[in-house]
């Protein structure tokens, strides 16, 4: 079974100076993946690569080898390795699967549920494919990804979830003011579509609007409806000075805790209302345990009966049943896969060892005879390795990958010393069914 490893750079973690330079045109892509491959060493590569992310999956015929395969984008782009270094994430075996099954089905997008991402996921398969070299179990999980996208484009409506929980956020927040949000500061953390919504909403209401983002030109737009736009490094500034915040990003760890927020606030600067719509969630519910602090996310909207807000926390379930039954279907068939070739190379290096036996005591006899009695070796073969078939299916079961090298090598041929036989190698080696001190005699096939 080869090594799997992923190597993810996002907007969520990198400046958009890097995220272009990182960038690859789909006429380009297909082109630059044999230097990537032999760069790294790896057997295969696919890069994914959109306006949000540069992600690299790829596969070696050991342990994936993550440094290798950043210093090979970066040379390959003309980037400092320092540079990638502090803003890439690691995904290595089942991990690096789901987070492109996660990918393909729009949970790790900035507009989450967004569907262009399936064609992106398409583009790169395709361009592995035209590159040649592909590897069958990299093609295998890309073709999972794609019809777990597929899935949950048919089951589910996560997009016009969106849509509504964000119209749905504003009414509450809305309600819990008084029943207007005229003069009220609200923030909004994040600049996709959700953002668009509330930003429209609460404009209509006549709020106060902030909107803060990593991306500053995505959330430029917003100033056409009045908002005033800030970098999300000046998001404890922006905490400061806000009575309600809205946040829907995709950044895959909380954005506000309990520690910011107490450093952010001077004592006695009144109530706060803290919307987390995203997933993963942005803010910390450990905050809730600050006494001025009103705390709502996607589970408090449903539970006070909004039916969208559970329609999307429903969707989201199902999305991510979607993405574990395709994980689990690629997994069993990458055990069977690994199995079959550790089957193989365990019963093929016992039955050579058989045949060469055979040719060195039978050499001079009849073809029919030497035939009859390769069939009983093979026979008696596959008997002994009977169970040590069954251990190696138990191990690739296990996952028990140490286990099942030892045993598909169990038979493999040793050399022997020049001029020695495999009795000889036997000795050296320790062999308990070899006599110390003499050889096994010889099957004397003449009596």
């Amino acid at each position: 079974m080869t090594g799997l490893g992923c190597l993810s750079i996002t907007a969520s973690h990198a400046p958009l100076d890097v995220l272009e330079r990182l960038a690859y045109s789909r006429e380009e892509l297909a082109g630059r993946l044999a230097f990537l491959r032999t760069a790294s060493g790896a057997r295969a590569v696919v890069v994914l690569s959109t306006c949000q992310r540069t992600e690299a999956y790829a596969t070696w015929p050991g342990e994936p080898d993550h440094p290798a395969l950043l210093a090979a984008l970066a040379r390959d782009r003309g980037i400092p390795s320092g540079v990638l270094r502090p803003v890439a994430r690691t995904y290595r075996g089942d991990a690096a699967a789901r987070h492109l099954l996660r990918v393909a089905t729009g949970l790790e997008s900035f507009v989450l549920g967004e569907t262009e991402i399936a064609g992106q996921v398409r583009a790169a398969a395709d361009a592995s494919r035209a590159a040649g070299h592909g590897d069958v179990e990299l093609e295998r999980l890309l073709d999972a990804a794609i019809s777990a996208s597929r899935k949950r484009q048919r089951r589910t409506s996560i997009l016009s979830a969106t849509r509504s929980v964000a119209s749905v956020a504003v009414g509450e927040v809305t309600r819990s003011s008084g029943g207007t949000l005229a003069g009220k500061r609200l923030l909004v953390v994040g600049a996709g579509q959700v953002a668009s919504v509330v930003v429209a909403r609460a404009a209509q209401a006549r709020a106060v609007i902030t909107v803060c983002s990593r991306t500053r030109r995505s959330a430029d737009r917003f100033s056409a409806a009045g908002a005033t736009v800030a970098d999300l490094r000046d998001l404890a500034g922006c905490l400061a000075a806000s009575d309600i915040i809205i946040l829907a990003t995709a950044a895959p760890q909380p954005l506000v805790d309990t520690r910011m927020l107490g450093s952010a606030r001077a004592a006695g600067a009144g109530p706060l209302t803290l919307v987390d719509l995203s997933m993963p969630r942005n803010v910390d519910p450990a905050v809730r345990a600050l006494p001025w602090v009103r705390l709502i996310d996607l589970a408090g909207l449903w539970s006070d009966g909004d039916s969208d807000a559970g329609d999307l926390v429903h969707d989201l379930a199902a999305t991510e049943e979607i993405i574990e039954t395709e994980l689990r279907r690629y997994l069993r068939w990458l055990a069977g896969r690994s199995a079959a070739a550790a089957l193989h190379r365990m019963r093929s290096g016992a039955e050579d060892i058989a045949r060469e036996e055979l040719a060195r005591v039978a050499g001079e006899l009849p073809a029919e005879v030497r035939s009859s009695m390769e069939r009983v070796l093979l026979k008696t073969v596959h008997r002994l390795v009977h169970k040590p078939t069954l251990e190696l299916r138990a191990a690739v079961e296990a996952d028990d990958s140490d286990l099942v090298s030892v045993l598909a090598g169990l038979f493999d041929a040793a050399p022997c010393p020049a001029g020695g036989t495999a009795g000889d190698a036997g000795l050296l080696a320790g062999d308990p069914d070899t006599t110390a001190g003499a050889r096994r005699p010889a099957l004397d096939v003449q009596r």
